[in-house]
């Protein structure tokens, strides 16, 4: 993930890209992290598409295919790890999405509100603790709720149907 970062940082987008690509190439008895991965690799075309007007949309539409990569592994996965944020870090990627496109917001605005939504009954407990240290899950549970609030608040401004 350094790697990747110093090219992102210079404005090589597909440079950083190709970075993450090409560990994912050589390390493919290590599919482990690809979930994360493909969350990495959208948030570059994200970060591209903000800066870069001119190919928006042929971002958007890479990132949006590495988010539906991303959740398509993470639910193959099964995932029960009550401290699992994936789907909240898919959720912000589709919610920041919606906030630049100029075409596609409801269809963001659903898959964030279904990631946020899935997100909730995930986060178990009042507390965890690790390492000696316990920590409150309610800031996270939290966050989460203020990021769905906001996402069918604008999707109500933006006319889009709730599902």
């Amino acid at each position: 993930m350094t790697r990747m970062v110093q090219p992102q940082e210079s404005g090589r987008y597909d440079d950083a890209v190709r970075v993450v690509q090409d560990w994912m190439s050589q390390h493919q008895n290590d599919t482990s992290q690809d979930d994360f991965l493909h969350l990495q690799i959208a948030m570059v075309y994200t970060i591209k598409a903000y800066h870069r007007q001119s190919t928006r949309d042929e971002s958007l539409r890479n990132s949006a295919s590495h988010l539906e990569q991303a959740l398509n592994l993470y639910a193959a996965k099964k995932p029960e790890d009550v401290d699992d944020s994936m789907l909240f870090g898919i959720g912000g990627g589709y919610e920041i999405m919606r906030d630049i496109s100029q075409k596609d917001k409801c269809q963001y605005f659903a898959k964030a509100r279904k990631a946020f939504q899935d997100q909730l009954p995930l986060i178990k407990g009042d507390s965890y603790t690790a390492d000696g240290h316990t920590t409150s899950r309610e800031p996270f549970r939290a966050d989460v709720r203020k990021h769905l609030a906001s996402v069918e608040e604008k999707s109500a401004q933006a006319g889009c149907s709730v599902p």
